[in-house]
């Protein structure tokens, strides 16, 4: 699919493919716009949301989110499921709102170690998202929150009405305004296995092969080092022995998972591949790139971009 140059409204247009899959998978048959481009209208969505609610009511509107599952690879469901726990899942749903420049945020309050009270609220003082929005966003970050590996994900109303529970989405009462709602889990996360680092005969090759693989994560040296079995005090003296710093390291596994999608002429557009390959966002990324390589993220896809 051919994207924008820019494409600030990727995480829509991602959007609006689940929704298409989410349907086809319930045997809705409501047409869903598609565009050659990563630029989908908000009336255009509204109105297939809006149709979705009054001809199917709102367990419809949620049960397209478990499309996610089965869907052809998206990149931004990826970067979003690599998370290691719930905390990490909503700096990564923040960050997509940033680079996506969306009318509409999640407020996330951490009430506990695994749960959170959620309100979907305009950004600044612009209109309020309609109730199909709404509930297609609560019912995509429960449905993620369930992708990660957390356990007994469990998303209710604020009377305690459960909307769904052991992965069974329950017909929400709308005779109420959603105010907010609180997504708990059980709290198991998934766990990596790893090898000591300081084994490796190439710790840092090692090290680079780990941000690679989940650039979007925010990495510490204590985060590596506990995905990679080695102590920080060992990852730090690896690294200092081959004159590497640490956020170096971060940066070129960065620049290289965004390299590799931008040698892809017809691959994610620049403000999606920004978001993937872990920058906080456009400007970073547009800074960051041109600083390592000596050319812009654009001028390096005209070149190289296959």
């Amino acid at each position: 699919m051919t994207r924008t140059v820019d494409g600030t409204d990727f995480a829509s247009a991602a959007m609006m493919r689940l929704v298409a899959a989410g349907l086809s998978r319930q045997g809705i048959s409501i047409p869903v716009p598609t565009s050659s481009t990563a630029h989908v209208s908000l009336m255009a969505k509204r109105d297939v949301l809006g149709e979705v609610l009054a001809s199917h009511g709102p367990l419809a509107i949620l049960s397209i989110a478990d499309a996610a599952r089965s869907m052809a690879p998206e990149p931004v469901v990826q970067a979003l499921t690599c998370s290691k726990d719930m905390p990490d899942l909503m700096d990564r749903w923040h960050r997509l709102e940033r680079f996506s420049h969306g009318r509409h945020t999640i407020a996330a309050e951490q009430l506990g170690a695994d749960c959170f009270r959620l309100t979907h609220q305009a950004r600044d003082d612009g209109p309020p998202p309609i109730l199909a929005e709404t509930l297609l966003v609560l019912g995509l970050l429960t449905v993620l929150a369930e992708m990660i590996g957390t356990t007994d994900v469990t998303l209710a109303n604020a009377t305690g009405e459960v909307w769904r529970s052991l992965g069974n989405w329950q017909s929400p009462n709308m005779t109420q305004r959603i105010g907010s709602v609180i997504l708990t889990t059980a709290g198991k996360r998934k766990t990596a296995v790893g090898s000591d680092a300081s084994l490796d005969p190439d710790p840092v090759s090692c090290l680079r092969n780990r941000l690679v693989a989940d650039p979007v994560r925010r990495w510490t040296v204590a985060s590596l080092a506990a995905e990679t079995g080695a102590s920080p005090r060992t990852l730090q003296r690896r690294l200092t022995e081959r004159s590497v710093s640490f956020s170096r390291l971060v940066t070129e596994a960065r620049v290289e998972v965004a390299a590799t999608h931008l040698c892809n002429a017809n691959g994610p557009a620049l403000a999606e591949i920004g978001f993937i390959a872990g920058f906080a966002d456009q400007a970073h990324f547009a800074r960051t790139f041109s600083r390592a390589v000596g050319r812009t993220p654009s001028g390096y896809r005209a070149d190289f971009g296959q």
